[in-house]
């Protein structure tokens, strides 16, 4: 069966048109990174720069986390400058090719259609699910509920290989969840970014605007108490909650706007289950009013304060 196939691709080669590679062309096909080498006559040499591509940009972003800001600034470029490397090669390669290149099988509209649908179909989604679901993934930020720490519109990175702790910031997913109480049954098809606030075996307590852990009152210079709650409640002098003591595999989370009620006060304790990862870093922010990019929150580290 191979060598039936072999021969018939030796016998389209055979037969290929005289058909000079075009340097230029090269580098507009790199759009879809490699198809430029293949292009020009050197498919494995696209494959195997496709393939360096992949693994360079989730090594990059795995590092991205661990990283302080300004070297991560340098890890963000590193797929963009993978993709121009690879552009400049396939213009080299086709650059170098004879003139009296003859058209091979992989030259075919057909077969480049087929790779980049294959790349799109097969590889894309495969590394996404062994890595954006496994080790990191990005979420968008849609509200103001973790103000001033996370802004409305940042693009966060979140970090599946750190195990949650009090004073992270977590993606909370309530899909994941398998009994859902009428609170959580409005968001069910929402995932929200909240602050561990207390751990298992802790004594939370608030009284007014005051918290208590295990009876401390706990300093948070993240936290903002600001007014016009939809919840109203939480603004009141007179607003009690607890003492509770966080259950096993669960945490306490609030908000960092306290006036955003829709936390552990109203949602209860969050399992662990429901955790999706770490919020490690701003990837980067885009400003929709302004129409511009938050250049100063580039690569920002979000430790715990």
């Amino acid at each position: 069966m191979f060598a039936a196939i072999q021969n018939k691709l030796t016998a389209i080669n055979q037969k290929g048109v005289v058909s000079p590679r075009q340097p230029v062309l090269a580098v507009l096909l790199s759009i879809c990174p490699g198809l430029g080498q293949q292009y020009a006559g050197y498919l494995f040499r696209g494959i195997a720069a496709y393939a360096s591509l992949i693994v360079i940009s989730w090594l990059a972003a795995i590092g991205f986390m661990y990283t302080p800001s300004s070297l991560g600034v340098i890890l963000l470029a590193i797929p963009f400058i993978g993709v121009a490397v690879i552009a400049a090669d396939a213009y080299h390669c086709a650059a170098k090719q004879s003139v009296g290149y003859k058209r091979q099988w992989f030259n075919l509209p057909w077969v480049y259609a087929s790779t980049f649908l294959t790349l799109l179909l097969t590889v894309n989604p495969l590394m996404d699910f062994l890595v954006g679901e496994r080790v990191v993934r990005a979420f968008f930020v849609t509200s103001a509920s973790m103000a001033p720490t996370i802004l409305e519109h940042d693009l966060l990175l979140i970090n599946r290989l750190t195990p949650p702790k009090k004073g992270d910031i977590v993606l909370i997913d309530f899909t994941k969840g398998k009994t859902l109480n009428r609170a959580t049954k409005v968001i069910r098809n929402e995932q929200l970014v909240r602050r561990i606030i207390a751990e298992p075996g802790d004594s939370v307590e608030i009284i007014g605007q005051q918290l208590l852990i295990n009876g401390e009152v706990l300093i948070e210079p993240y936290a903002t108490l600001g007014n016009g709650s939809s919840y109203d409640m939480f603004n009141s002098t007179d607003y009690h909650f607890g003492p509770k003591i966080v259950p096993a595999k669960s945490f306490f989370m609030l908000s960092d706007a306290r006036n955003f009620g829709l936390d552990s006060r109203i949602l209860g304790f969050i399992k662990n289950s429901e955790i999706e990862g770490v919020v490690t870093k701003v990837f980067w922010s885009w400003n929709l009013d302004e129409d511009s990019f938050k250049w100063e929150r580039t690569a920002m580290n979000l430790s715990v304060k």
